[in-house]
């Protein structure tokens, strides 16, 4: 005699095992600074790598640039600057920091036009998204320009993944930001994407420094993200600020280490 099933437990039990295993792919793809040293950020210096930074308007951007001041195009081969519609100010500044960059390497002030591959210095480009926020904007409508920010940032990725001039068709290693809101929407699509499969979960590693600015509390993307616990490294740049968020925790939540802009 057959034993019927009832639907509730049915359905019960199914939306357990959905639950269960979305929350252990997030617990495997996501770093967890709670449970796992920084040190687990590890990217080979011998081997040339892709990055990713988000840029935002005003003084993130410049910012962005003193930080990246360092970068070496030899090892960084390919660079991708996200920028938000309309945001033409960080577009330019991205052309300075690339300007920098050649410079030193090539001793040259020709710089390399957007997209095409340099013998020294590799490739750069500028990739932009719809903005997630615009300045006044109702907060209803909110969600709606967050969620094509949101399909913007996985279709960036996916083209910088297409095009990159370290391996074709690998994602990048590495993004880089420093707190506009576009870049929580970037890193929420880089967890997407490892999370369904299209990306290794070694691949998009994600740095993120807190503004100079920011000195007793985070901003509201900091606040986010290290909520979320998106971050691979998350620095601060007050050792104020670093005691704390991290005073009574267990494990290391941000990371100081002193300016890392120029004051």
């Amino acid at each position: 005699m057959a034993v019927g099933i009832s639907a509730l437990p049915l359905f019960a039990a199914t939306f357990l095992v959905i639950i269960t295993s979305t929350f252990l792919r997030l617990l495997y793809i996501l770093p967890s600074t709670r449970f796992r040293p920084y040190s687990r950020l590890k990217i080979p210096k011998d081997k040339r790598s892709h990055m990713v930074i988000v840029l935002g308007s005003g003084g993130h951007t410049a910012e962005m640039m003193s930080l990246l001041r360092g970068v070496n195009p030899r090892r960084w081969a390919h660079r991708t600057y996200i920028v938000s519609s309309g945001d033409n100010f960080s577009a330019a500044k991205a052309r300075e920091i690339e300007a920098g960059i050649q410079t030193k390497y090539t001793h040259s002030t020709t710089v390399s036009q957007s997209g095409a591959l340099h013998a020294v210095t590799g490739k750069w480009e500028v990739t932009t998204v719809p903005r997630a926020r615009k300045i006044h904007q109702t907060l209803y409508t909110t969600p709606i320009t967050s969620l094509m920010c949101l399909i913007g940032s996985l279709n960036a990725l996916y083209r910088a993944a297409a095009t990159s001039a370290v391996s074709p068709f690998e994602y990048p290693d590495l993004i880089v930001t420093n707190g506009p809101a576009t870049a929580v929407i970037v890193i929420i699509a880089s967890v997407i994407l490892k999370f369904v499969g299209l990306a290794p979960r070694q691949k998009m590693k994600v740095i993120y420094v807190e503004s100079w600015a920011r000195v007793k509390t985070l901003s509201l993307s900091g606040k986010v993200l290290l909520r979320m616990g998106l971050c691979d490294k998350f620095l601060v740049q007050w050792e104020v600020l670093n005691k704390a968020i991290n005073r009574g925790g267990t494990g290391t939540k941000v990371d100081w280490k002193g300016f890392l802009v120029d004051t």
